[in-house]
């Protein structure tokens, strides 16, 4: 995709696009699961703890591409081609590794074995994403929902419950 033709989409599109960006769906499956998760309800410090290791993933990713794009690494926001998506690949890899060092290795709080799970899932899918688009382009969006609804039913699971109207949504986005 042209940066031409990104800037074309309708301008509901660029929103959705922008709510449910890559780098965002970690936060919004840690948010989802603070609202069906006992466990996360009844330890907030857990909760505030994960939040803040997802915001900082988040931004700090955002912020290295943004800072590739104006030294020209990077020729739009969008990462449209495919060529160019590697080193932005690698960084977020980088970071997402170092924060499960730190959460592994770390003695601030206990982190139920779901969530680091979720986070070595989290790598992989990125390091798997990374071998493919050296060949095809993938969507990164579609690699992010799947992992948040891939998150919540296994937490669902879990805790024996099931929520079919939320999954339902989450499959139809």
């Amino acid at each position: 995709m042209e940066a031409s033709t990104v800037l074309h989409r309708p301008w509901w599109a660029r929103i959705i696009s922008t709510v449910l960006h890559p780098l965002v769906m970690p936060m919004l499956t840690l948010v989802l699961l603070f609202a069906f998760d006992p466990y996360l309800r009844t330890m907030p410090g857990v909760f505030v703890y994960l939040l803040l290791v997802v915001v900082v993933n988040t931004a700090a990713p955002a912020i290295s591409l943004f800072v590739l794009y104006r030294k020209g690494f990077l020729s739009d926001l969008e990462i449209a081609k495919r060529s160019e998506r590697t080193l932005p690949f690698l960084i977020v890899l980088a970071y997402f590794v170092l924060t499960y060092v730190l959460l592994v290795t770390g003695e601030t709080l206990y982190i139920p074995a779901v969530y680091l799970s979720t986070w070595v899932g989290l790598i992989a899918s990125i390091a798997l994403a990374l071998l493919i688009t050296k060949r095809f382009k993938i969507s990164m969006h579609m690699l992010g929902q799947g992992g948040l609804l891939g998150t919540v039913m296994a937490v669902q699971n879990i805790h024996f419950e099931s929520n079919f109207e939320l999954n339902a949504i989450l499959v139809r986005a």
